[in-house]
């Protein structure tokens, strides 16, 4: 009876190892599955994202994968991904497109590297070299250009320098994005300059009008104060014409304009008007309208001469 219980002790045991092992088996068999699944899911979602260009998403989703299953395909795929996403940013970003450009071959050159981005990888090389050799041959020099006349005070140069750039017919692709936002800056503050100094050049042309204004009007004072001591023909005139009061000239008075304008017309006809006094030039006026010459400037040499001698 002993016996016959120990063996059914024996044949229980044994049938719950068997029945263990099965279990475990059948789970670690269930998880290398799911585990499988998971990895060809985010290969998968990589490939999708890397078709689409979405480099850093492609990258991350290669990464899960290797995370999941460590293959040396995942490993390759999300270095070939990574570096088209770091090229990329690059460029659009920044003025390193030589960086760029290296980055890019590097994608191109990746050992077992996913066909679509090895393929995508050959025409960025391509794009950004394209993109390097405008900045280097056509954009620094205009820049470098600009940078001087800022430099030299010539911002009007410069401006104008700096929107050849922006009219350049390749700046606006998506890889000039830095260059453009750099220029736009130093146009402005090179227009804002430009304005500075014309206004300032228009201050300093103003005031030195006014001061020649001013100093006119100083030795025109100063040539009717003379008068009182002139010579021969201006003391005719005194004792003459010039003792009338009268400042109409054929019923309108001639006003201090008027006499300027008149000592202007004295000055184109050769005729020194330091010592004639205003009413002096009225009363050449009224002479010379006697004449037939009713506007100032049909005033003549003539009508001078005639003044004078009459005045004598």
């Amino acid at each position: 009876m002993k016996r016959k219980t120990l063996w059914s002790i024996v044949a229980l045991v044994a049938a719950v190892l068997v029945g263990g092992g099965i279990f475990f088996a059948s789970r670690k068999s269930n998880s290398t599955n799911d585990n499988s699944a998971s990895y060809q899911t985010y290969m998968q979602a990589g490939k999708d994202a890397a078709q689409a260009k979405k480099y850093a998403k492609a990258a991350d989703q290669f990464g899960q994968a290797y995370n999941v299953k460590a293959t040396k395909t995942a490993k390759h795929y999300q270095d070939q991904a990574q570096n088209l996403a770091d090229s990329v940013n690059l460029a659009k970003t920044t003025t390193k497109y030589q960086s760029a450009v290296n980055l890019a071959q590097k994608a191109q050159k990746q050992t077992g590297g996913y066909s679509v981005m090895t393929t995508q990888a050959k025409k960025l090389v391509k794009t950004l070299k394209a993109v390097l050799d405008n900045y280097q041959h056509e954009i620094k020099p205009l820049l470098k250009s600009a940078a001087s006349d800022m430099t030299d005070g010539n911002y009007s140069d410069a401006a104008s320098t700096y929107s050849k750039i922006l009219d350049l017919p390749y700046i606006h692709g998506v890889y000039y994005a830095k260059v453009r936002s750099e220029v736009k800056s130093l146009l402005k503050e090179a227009k804002s300059k430009s304005d500075d100094s014309d206004s300032s050049s228009s201050s300093s042309s103003e005031d030195s009008s006014s001061s020649s204004k001013s100093s006119s009007k100083d030795e025109s004072s100063s040539s009717a104060d003379s008068s009182s001591s002139s010579s021969s023909s201006s003391s005719n005139q005194a004792e003459g014409q010039s003792q009338s009061s009268n400042d109409k000239v054929n019923g309108s008075t001639v006003t201090s304009r008027d006499t300027q304008q008149i000592r202007n017309q004295l000055d184109n006809l050769g005729v020194g008007s330091g010592g004639w006094s205003p009413q002096d030039l009225i009363n050449l006026f009224r002479y010379a309208s006697s004449q037939g010459h009713t506007t100032i400037d049909s005033i003549t040499k003539s009508d001078v001469e005639g003044y004078l001698n009459s005045s004598k």
